[in-house]
């Protein structure tokens, strides 16, 4: 929700780039997913909305947004760990293809 994206606006504010946040939340079973992306990795292929996309679904819902920043809402926190720990590989992935 809304605390979830003030905080990724946040964390861009206060980092110079190099970096790629995903938070998240869980409130009455749902899951909530902000991800954001400094504008030097976006420039290398690094896009939030695909990540969040993909982490989306490992908690069995979906999302988008803009390569910069992204938000999703899924149904199963069980999957949070497993969506939090792809993150590494998929940046990864990105920085490969984009190259």
């Amino acid at each position: 929700g809304k605390m979830l994206r003030d905080a990724g606006d946040a964390v861009r504010k206060k980092m110079d780039g190099g970096f790629v946040a995903l938070l998240a939340g869980v409130k009455d079973g749902k899951v909530s997913l902000v991800c954001t992306v400094s504008k030097d990795l976006v420039e290398k292929g690094v896009s939030a909305g695909a990540i969040v996309k993909e982490a989306a679904g490992m908690v069995g819902g979906s999302g988008g947004g803009r390569s910069d920043m992204a938000q999703a809402g899924g149904k199963d926190p069980a999957g949070l760990d497993k969506a939090l720990a792809a993150v590494p590989g998929l940046v990864r992935r990105l920085l490969s293809a984009g190259a």
